[in-house]
């Protein structure tokens, strides 16, 4: 099984959200102001992803009559599988056909690496100067499998990237410096390697491995509702309980990627700068410096949940497990021990989680009402200024400092249920309505989003303008990616292609220079 899959999802989703909000250079060639040439060919198009500034696309077509019918065309089912014919991966750098690829594995945050396999030939593919740096031969994707292992990741800097090199029957880990260009294999102990992951600050690489006695198998199951290519999957009706899980007992290992001995056990909690969070025989949580050098952070006394870790801070969230059904949420770092004045049950953590915002500064989470029992209120808490501020009838969509978009659902008279988008400043509280509509659709890039038919800037709260119609995806140009006009648009069947970016505002969002 896997062990602690929120913390690789907190790690990949710090990676992607950390990076600069908008690209320096405009090497593309964009005209944010015409429609661009068309992507893809007239085939069924199911988009995976587009880069913040657009300048690639990734999205899966089926251009071949694979099933022998005389059509080329695919269906949904309710779990997001595909039927019919064959789907294929493309990556498209530019208008056209695209290049048709095996997997994406990884984005650099910063914009200007991807790692990619090709032919069985894992590639570091340079966005800026177009050069492939071929890093792995021999490399097997997991097409069936819609949770594949992770087997590539980038610091958040973008700086270096950590990747599996098949070797014979095994792989081995290895941490490229992207700007030197040199690589260092590290050595994971004892055992198989199936998923390994960089920590957002280049400093840790999270192996989880599998002892050599356990049994030859897949540590990701193949899923059969998925034989076509889990890589590519229709929009999701119904869920289901497989969960992508291989046999085998995994084991997690940290080691720093500039030496010393690999950490594990069920002492280890996660990951903080080149230390690490521990806990203690005691129950406390301690932070372990490199040195080894051991300082308390979460006294014995409140038998720590661990909720969220702000590295930036050096803080944690947590909840104290004091054996009541009511817990309290605290704060506590490097001199800082702070109650937040609110409680929360196990069971609603479990169920709702943690949620932060772009850069972490606002978490979120749903605590009990103190003049209304039973009664759960959303707290958002500013971990820049440890204050807590509860919401009663307002959801966070996102946020980035101390702006976040809040969300209101409200019935009007004629009971038709709407959408109300306020900003919200969680320094000063104030807060304005920006939208209300029927839908809600948010899309994301850089330090923008359109949501609710407006696209907002959250560095500044500002309404850069809005749009009409859903796009499928946003750009920091102000584009947005639409069919084409000569696409084939039908209320619940596949889009068949091509598409396009066209300008979304009146006038084009400026590029400021880099950070």
């Amino acid at each position: 099984m896997r062990l602690q899959p929120v913390l690789f999802a907190l790690m990949l989703s710090a990676c992607a959200s950390r990076g600069p909000s908008f690209l320096a250079s405009n090497a593309g060639g964009v005209d944010p102001s015409r429609p661009s040439a068309d992507y893809g060919t007239a085939h069924p198009f199911l988009l995976n992803a587009s880069a913040q500034d657009g300048r690639w696309l990734l999205a899966c077509q089926a251009r071949t009559d694979t099933d022998g019918d005389g059509r080329i065309q695919i269906f949904f089912g309710n779990h997001g599988e595909i039927f019919g014919d064959a789907v294929r991966t493309y990556l498209f750098l530019e208008p056209g056909a695209g290049i048709p690829i095996d997997a994406l594995l990884a984005t650099d945050p910063t914009g200007r690496f991807l790692a990619l396999v090709r032919d069985g030939t894992l590639l570091l593919l340079d966005l800026e100067t177009r050069e492939e740096k071929e890093l792995a031969s021999k490399v097997t994707t997991d097409p069936a499998s819609p949770e594949p292992p992770v087997r590539a990741s980038f610091s958040r800097d973008g700086r270096q990237l950590l990747f599996l090199r098949p070797e014979g029957s095994r792989s081995v880990a290895v941490v490229r410096d992207l700007r030197e260009g040199t690589e260092r294999v590290l050595d994971a102990g004892r055992g198989r390697i199936e998923q390994a992951v960089l920590t957002p600050s280049g400093h840790w690489a999270v192996l989880d491995m599998v002892e050599d006695d356990d049994p030859e198998q897949p540590w990701t199951q193949q899923n059969p509702m998925f034989a076509n290519n889990a890589g590519c999957m229709g929009p999701v009706l119904s869920s289901s309980s497989f969960n992508g899980q291989g046999g085998g007992t995994s084991i997690r290992r940290f080691r720093r990627v500039d030496g010393g001995p690999f950490v594990q056990g069920n002492d280890v909690l996660h990951p903080l700068g080149r230390g690490m969070l521990r806990r203690a025989p005691d129950s406390s949580i301690v932070f372990e410096d490199v040195q080894g050098r051991r300082e308390t952070w979460v006294p014995a006394s409140c038998n720590a949940k661990l909720l969220h870790v702000d590295e930036a801070r050096q803080q944690v969230l947590v909840a104290c497990n004091t054996r009541q059904i009511m817990v309290p949420l605290e704060l506590h770092g490097a001199g800082v021990h702070q109650s937040l004045g609110w409680q929360t049950t196990l069971a609603v953590l479990m169920s709702h989680g943690i949620d932060s915002g772009r850069d972490g500064r606002l978490v979120s989470t749903e605590v009990e009402s103190k003049t209304q029992p039973n009664t759960w209120l959303t707290l958002v808490i500013d971990m820049e200024r440890r204050t807590a501020h509860p919401l009663s009838n307002w959801g966070p969509v996102t946020s980035l400092g101390a702006l976040a978009l809040l969300k209101e659902g409200r019935s009007s008279p004629d009971d038709t249920w709407t959408q109300r988008l306020w900003l919200w400043n969680a320094e000063t509280e104030d807060k304005s309505v920006l939208s209300e509509a029927e839908g809600y659709g948010l899309y994301k890039a850089g330090d923008t989003v359109l949501i609710m038919d407006k696209w907002i800037d959250l560095r500044t709260g500002r309404v850069l303008g809005e749009v009409e119609h859903a796009p499928m995806a946003i750009d920091t140009w102000g584009r947005v990616l639409r069919p084409s006009p000569t696409a084939v648009v039908e209320r619940g069947e596949p889009l068949i292609g091509p598409v396009r970016w066209e300008p979304a505002l009146k006038a084009p969002i400026p590029t400021p220079p880099a950070p």
